[in-house]
């Protein structure tokens, strides 16, 4: 999953028009002025009332639920879900590299997938990251981005948390259509208890991520917990769309260039005086 820590059934929202595909370079599509209204927060106001809302819901059931699940589940078990989770995500990452025109990439995923599919044993072991096939993520809301869409103004969903309108208009798209439940639903046709079962588990499995990085706590020691959820949110989605480049001017740790130093001009009085002329020699 790539959103925040509440994440269950929400409205789908269909995109009301397409745009096409921008032949402008990274920083035309990704620039400064990208996520610039999503920073201004134009929306706050509903935004806090929903993110206070979802703490809610986290705090009474999202949590204690999956503090149960760390109670049963030892600790390589669950390193092994989350692999195995990671792997099933990976059909996805491969769909949206494709339509966003990374077909070197895409080779790479799906080298990844089927490496940890193998030898990985179904995922669950991350046998492609030791062997030079780090996890490329990618998704509808960046695939949006690559074709020009603009981000819109930050959004706390329902549920789902931090997002921008674009990415939040695709969020049920990247839980809910999945190209792995496709070809699971064909081959398996499983019943409504693996249906419901397998989103269920990747919610438990975020949240348990959460707990394991100390996201949780960082966020709740945080005296304006919102803001820092915001600021995270943008400055990884950043990340994301540079695949994780960031250009000199969208990078306020970049080194700036260094330009060699104009020489000062020299006082007049401290000029050299010309030397005098020879007279020129007698004529004969």
């Amino acid at each position: 999953m790539r959103h925040a820590p509440l994440i269950a059934l929400a409205a789908l929202v269909l995109l009301p028009a397409c745009a096409s595909t921008s032949a402008n370079s990274a920083t035309g599509r990704f620039g400064s002025t990208d996520l610039a209204r999503a920073e201004a927060d134009p929306w706050e106001k509903s935004n806090r009332r929903m993110h206070n809302f979802n703490k809610g819901l986290d705090r009474w059931v999202m949590k204690p639920v999956t503090i149960g699940y760390r109670a049963v589940v030892p600790r390589p078990a669950r390193t092994a879900v989350a692999n195995a989770y990671g792997n099933y995500g990976e059909p996805a990452n491969l769909t949206n590299a494709v339509l966003q025109g990374k077909f070197a990439q895409a080779f790479r995923t799906l080298d990844r997938f089927m490496l940890n599919s193998t030898l990985g044993i179904a995922g669950i072991m991350d046998v492609a990251t030791d062997l030079g096939r780090p996890k490329e993520p990618e998704d509808f809301g960046q695939t949006l981005a690559r074709w020009g869409v603009k981000s819109g103004p930050y959004v706390v969903l329902p549920l789902f948390g931090p997002s921008t309108l674009r990415d939040g208009i695709m969020t049920p798209f990247d839980f809910f259509i999945d190209p792995a439940d496709f070809a699971r639903n064909a081959w398996l046709s499983p019943g409504w208890d693996v249906r419901i079962g397998m989103p269920t588990g990747r919610i438990i499995n975020f949240r348990n991520q959460l707990i394991e990085t100390g996201a949780d706590k960082l966020l709740a020691e945080s005296l304006d917990d919102y803001t820092l959820a915001k600021s995270a949110y943008l400055q990884r989605r950043r990340l994301l769309l540079f695949d994780g480049e960031l250009p000199a001017e969208e990078d306020p740790f970049a080194d700036e260039p260094t330009e060699a130093p104009a020489a000062e001009p020299v006082p007049v009085a401290e000029l050299p005086a010309p030397a005098a002329s020879e007279p020129a020699p007698p004529k004969p």
